[in-house]
């Protein structure tokens, strides 16, 4: 086996155990919340949107144990709560480590409508009731910043009922990966299942690009861990502008 085979599957694990930790913590977050909204809603029997303000700790402990990912929370899908529409509960970090609330526009009459059902950590979730990954792409905010957000089921009652998860801007994830693909000899990336680009250690690979080609001589591994089709790429260096 190559020397790159050999530091694309160090580098694997290493992703791997990053992301293992994130996952552990968002599917203990989940329960947390599923926990904090049977409190909330009391002896009703359905949701309102201002009990999923309750998760609001269940969030916070969730960052305050994570440096990296910027945000996290819940989303409810429609015909859950009592108005029919679905829900985002999502509380970002703030600069004194406090925690804010996000608020998104969920009316379908407007034109900055956050049609979250359609994104795939939302749509795949509820479909198999697998942990998804979706990026980067660029934020809802409109602030050129490139977002991964990672999602896991969330139940209520044993009910499937939306997803629980946290966003991470890419480049604050710099500070994990990229140290760990310049272990790896020649140009390297961290790809998405679409192989869209995440991060990559030189000018061939550029965020939000997709790979397509790769020479002959290059390699792919899939990254342990939590099943998201994530892959590393390794090829012969070349010269980039």
């Amino acid at each position: 086996m190559s020397k790159t085979r050999d530091d694309l599957e160090r580098a694997s694990i290493a992703i791997g155990e990053w992301l293992n930790a994130i996952y552990g913590d968002l599917t203990i977050m989940a329960a947390a919340c599923e926990r904090e909204l049977q409190i909330a809603r009391g002896a009703k029997t359905v949701l309102t949107e201002r009990n999923l303000r309750a998760i609001q700790p269940a969030a916070a402990a969730f960052l305050a144990r994570h440096e990296i990912p910027t945000a996290a929370g819940i989303v409810v899908g429609p015909d859950i709560l009592d108005n029919n529409l679905g829900a985002v509960e999502w509380w970002q970090r703030g600069d004194s480590g406090s925690t804010q609330r996000i608020v998104f526009n969920l009316s379908p009459e407007d034109p900055g409508f956050y049609d979250f059902v359609t994104f795939e950590w939302f749509a795949e979730v509820v479909s198999t009731g697998k942990p998804a990954i979706q990026g980067p792409y660029l934020d809802y905010a409109g602030m050129d910043k490139y977002i991964l957000t990672a999602m896991v089921p969330l139940s209520l009652d044993g009910v499937l009922i939306g997803t629980a998860g946290c966003d991470t801007e890419v480049r604050e994830l710099e500070r994990i990966v990229m140290p760990i693909l310049r272990t790896i000899p020649g140009d390297a990336a961290l790809v998405s299942k679409f192989d869209q680009i995440i991060l990559g250690n030189s000018g061939r690979f550029h965020v939000g690009n997709r790979v397509v080609s790769l020479p002959k001589d290059a390699n792919r591994i899939g990254i342990s861990g939590p099943e998201l089709g994530l892959q590393l790429v390794a090829a012969p260096r070349t010269l980039h502008s």
